[in-house]
């Protein structure tokens, strides 16, 4: 049976809100596990997409951000000097730099999700309303926690189109 686990280290609404995250990142890393580095760096047929790797790249950039708002209600500047701008100079997703594997992009990912979850673990229910500086606007800690989860999940929609192309592709082909 699937379920969301409810920590006993971590409030209930935060555990369940961290539980949502850490279940669509397992499930992000078990959809990718086998890419080859050619299939990571994959555009689609046209070169025009983005490829998993620079979607990888983009959900830890994305949730780093989060867990420090949620840490100090700011990003500090080494975090933008780590990972980097959310966009490249013509607006659209960075490459990561020198073409990391898969390996290395998952362990960047699993920091994030480590780094949450230190932070979820200090967070008590009433810290959930608290309210956070986002895009030129406020969201709340809870919502912010949603949004990594859901964030996730929706580049993996795009991760999975990147797939059934690449599989296509190689098909049509020959390879």
């Amino acid at each position: 049976m699937r379920d969301l686990f409810i920590r006993k280290d971590m409030a209930p609404t935060v555990s369940l809100l961290y539980s949502a995250v850490e279940e669509n990142s397992l499930r992000l890393a078990s959809n990718v596990s086998r890419m080859t580095h050619r299939e990571l760096y994959y555009k689609g047929c046209c070169q025009t997409k983005n490829s998993t790797a620079q979607l990888l790249h983009h959900i830890a950039n994305v949730d780093i951000r989060w867990v420090w708002r949620i840490k100090e209600n700011r990003v500090p500047e080494h975090i933008e000097d780590i990972y980097g701008p959310m966009t490249d100079e013509s607006g659209r997703l960075p490459e990561p730099k020198n073409q990391p594997g898969l390996e290395e992009l998952l362990t960047r990912h699993q920091h994030v999700i480590n780094e949450l979850k230190s932070v979820c673990k200090t967070l008590t229910e009433d810290d959930l309303h608290q309210k956070l500086s986002y895009e030129g606007d406020k969201a709340t800690v809870r919502w912010g926690i949603w949004h990594m989860a859901d964030h996730n999940c929706y580049h993996q929609a795009h991760i999975e189109a990147l797939k059934k192309e690449w599989k296509q592709d190689m098909i049509k082909n020959g390879r």
